[in-house]
């Protein structure tokens, strides 16, 4: 048994909500969401087709696991919206187990999902951290489509900055602040080769002026060792402009930069 915010229990299960099976088999046994508590943790845990997710809070509670079907789960959730520290228990009667939430005389008591099988979430999540530093996660891109995206959104909901790594074959790990991991099954990756297609966008930009060629974005160095970058191609009979490398606020035409010296040096990117 043990005391926490409603908040910080709906944080945690919204966390995770996202994350569970879509499709039309309601009887499918692992679309649950799991309250597994340790003495030092709470965890709420969703799995989905493609998807791990594990958020947790620091409690001082003892040691059970409890798979909680969707709907219970969404009781629970609703019920927290009107509550304020609530005191979880993990009680078995009959053979069964179940949670009790109480606030003075409030109370929800949620039945385990008897129907589920156990979900390894703690192997899976100790297999995708081994493979952290695999050699063919190195450089590996990561491959996420939209509805992807869509599910590890609420993994951020408390401000926290979302990271997506790649296991190479294991597929990717996603973090969010010290208390959220989750995994995402790689992908079958069969789009575009990464750059491909955009030669044209990335082709250099060159125009002539006063007999010799200049590259916008590129950066040249004056006679006195001043940088500046060439920001646009000019309009026809207008004089280039350069700004300043160092001070973007520093423009000037390019006859006034050559006025000390005809020369301009292309550095290198």
């Amino acid at each position: 048994m043990f005391t926490i915010k409603a908040r910080d229990l709906a944080a945690i299960l919204d966390r995770v909500a996202p994350h569970r099976f879509r499709t039309n088999d309601d009887t499918h046994d692992l679309d649950v969401l799991v309250l597994d508590c340790i003495p030092g943790h709470l965890h709420a845990v969703g799995c989905g087709e493609r998807t791990l997710a594990v958020a947790r809070i620091a409690v001082t509670g003892d040691v059970w696991t409890a798979p909680v079907g969707y709907d219970d789960a969404a009781a629970l959730r609703a019920w927290l919206e009107s509550s304020d520290h609530i005191t979880v228990e993990h009680i078995t009667h009959g053979g069964h187990q179940k949670l009790r939430f109480t606030e003075g005389p409030a109370e929800i008591t949620v039945p385990a999902a008897c129907h589920t099988s156990r979900l390894p979430w703690r192997a899976l999540v100790r297999l995708a951290i081994g493979a952290c530093n695999y050699p063919l996660a190195v450089g590996r891109p990561v491959q996420l489509n939209a509805d992807d995206l869509a599910l590890w959104g609420n993994a951020g909901a408390g401000g926290e900055v979302i990271e997506f790594r790649s296991l190479g074959p294991v597929g990717t790990m996603v973090t969010a602040g010290g208390d959220f991991l989750g995994l995402q099954a790689p992908h079958t990756w069969d789009g575009p080769t990464p750059g491909e297609g955009w030669s044209s966008s990335l082709r250099t930009r060159l125009f002539l002026f006063a007999g010799a060629f200049l590259e916008v974005g590129a950066r040249y160095e004056d006679h006195t060792g001043t940088a500046w970058v060439v920001p646009a191609r000019p309009a026809p009979g207008e004089e280039p402009m350069l700004v300043s490398a160092d001070c973007a606020a520093v423009a000037l035409p390019i006859s006034q930069v050559l006025a000390g010296g005809n020369l301009l040096i292309r550095l290198p990117d």
